[in-house]
This record gives C-alpha cells, structure tokens and sequence, in this order.
C-alpha cells in the first residue's frame, strides 16, 4: 500500500470510528443492568479505549440472556472513572485487576490475564467470554441451550466448523506456514507433536465468544497446555495469537463443545438477515457504517428491553 493510500485509508477508519463513537455514546443514557437470572458468569476483558463498546456488548446480550454474574478483568488502561461509568451501568459488576491473574507459566498480555480468569472461575460455574466488540440483536437460544446443558460453545469461520483430531489439525494448518506464518498456524501444526492426550481435539474458532462449562481442571489443563507450546514453538509463544488457540483447545475438549451456527453468529462480512449475533473483529471494525448501525439497532433494543 502507498503513501497515498495509507492516508486514505487511515482517514477512512477516523472517520468510521468518530461516527460510531457518536451513536455508541448513546448506550449512556439507557437505565442500568438489573441482576440476572440465569446460572452462568459473564466474563470480559475491557480497555480503557472500549467502555462504551463493552456497555453496548453486555447491554445487548442481557437483553436476550441475562447471567447471575458479571465480572470485568480490566486492562491497565482502566481509570477509576471509567471503573464508575462501569459499576452505574451494571451496578452488580465485578471488577478484577489483570494483574491478579497473571500466571509465570503463562505469558504477560494478549488476553492471557482473561483465559486465566476463566480457568479460576469456571470451577465454580459456566463462563462465557464475551468479547467488547460484539453486539447481539436477536435471540440466541442456542447459547441459552448450551448453558443449561453444561456444553460449551465456541464461534466458528464457516459454516459447520469441524472439530478435528490433532493431526488433522496439523494437515489442515500446513496451507498457511510459511516465513511469516502466524503464531496460530504454528501452534496449530505443533500441538499433535508435545505429548497432548491422544484423543485431544481441536477447533479453529475464535475466543471472541466462547462458553465454557463448569469444571475443576480448567487450571490444570490450560497451564498443561501453555508449558508444551511454550517450549515447543519458544518466544512465538509470546505473540498475539496464543490465547486465542489456547481457548480453542480448551473449549474444544470441554464438555459436548459444539460450534454455534454460522453466520447466524459470525462476523459482518458474512451477515444475513438471520444473524443474531457479531462479531465486530479488528480489521471489520471501522471500515464503514455497520457497526454504527448495528449499535443503534442494539441501543434501540437496550432501551424497549429495560423500559
């Protein structure tokens, strides 16, 4: 891309970003969360950068399926202000320090501190992670299903995303190595190689939003897995990335995980009538008007669901 172009589009995204900010300031003036009834914990991660787009994510998703807990693991970013627009809006919000849940055998940053947290509380219930990014429009039954079933879920990146044997996911990986081959593809082509279980599966979702049932070996399992890649693939395992295929395995081997359908959950690009939940991915973010219109929609809901 030249000169021109990266201006051009750097503009573009300032732009998008202004007017979404401008709509998504409107989830401000809606009444606050009450408690939910529903026996699970939602859990995020959220920076400073993110508290209106995490007030659009919570709020939309209560519309349809309120938890009994809510818990925040706050980026260093997170001001005591922010800490207050917070706590007004989901009164019975738990706000955690990401430092409490650093771990020395796992590595410091990228949604690290967030995977931890899941793996200590999901001993005492079901978790669902629950990125800032997403806004949720209509009903998610098969979320709702999938709690009250103790199964997890995980979003995937096609229709009917397989859960693979690990050497399937090593052959299914190889059409992306290469000199720059990202950290999941890496982690995904090793992983069959470091001693797992035999019977170890694997899916290629994203940990954006993800469910995982009640179990009191999450800890055990996820520090387990971390180790092996760590002095497998060395200081790669340090990069963006490795969360995100930790979760993946981690999921994938909870109990009765199943991929929810797709692009009835899924990213923009892919949206149909039907889509009932997005996922609103970096590079999707600000490239134009949906995820604006998408938080109007959901602010709209927000406000005739909590009247």
């Amino acid at each position: 891309m030249d000169v021109l172009a990266r201006i051009q589009d750097r503009l573009r995204r300032d732009f998008f970003r202004a007017r979404y900010r401008r709509a998504a300031r409107q989830v401000l003036r809606t009444t606050p969360l009450l408690t939910g009834g529903a026996p699970f914990t939602l859990l995020s991660m959220v920076q400073q950068r993110d508290v209106l787009s995490y007030l659009v994510a919570v709020k939309s998703f209560c519309v349809f399926l309120a938890p009994r807990r809510i818990v925040v693991v706050c980026d260093p970013t997170i001001t005591e202000a922010d800490r207050a627009v917070l706590r007004c809006h989901v009164p019975h919000i738990e706000l955690h320090d990401a430092q409490v849940f650093a771990h020395p055998r796992l590595p410091r940053g990228g949604c690290w501190e967030r995977l931890s947290a899941i793996a200590a509380m999901v001993r005492d219930s079901y978790v669902v992670q629950l990125d800032a990014d997403t806004v949720t429009v209509q009903a998610i039954a098969e979320v709702g299903e999938a709690i009250r079933a103790g199964r997890g879920f995980v979003l995937g990146e096609i229709p009917d995303t397989p859960i693979r044997s690990l050497e399937a996911t090593r052959q299914y990986a190889l059409q992306w190595l290469g000199p720059d081959a990202h950290i999941q593809a890496i982690a995904e082509m090793e992983m069959v190689n470091v001693g797992l279980p035999a019977n170890a599966r694997y899916i290629r979702g994203c940990a954006g939003f993800t469910g995982f049932p009640q179990a009191d070996n999450m800890r055990d399992s996820l520090l387990d897995y971390a180790t092996r890649l760590s002095d497998k693939v060395g200081d790669d395992w340090k990069r963006w990335g490795s969360e995100q295929v930790t979760s993946n395995y981690l999921v994938s081997n909870a109990s009765g995980t199943e991929p929810l359908p797709f692009p009835k959950y899924g990213t923009p690009d892919c949206a149909t009538p039907e889509t009932a939940f997005f996922h609103f991915i970096g590079s999707m973010r600000f490239v134009n008007d949906k995820y604006t219109a998408t938080s109007r929609r959901a602010i709209a809901l927000i406000e005739r669901g909590m009247q």
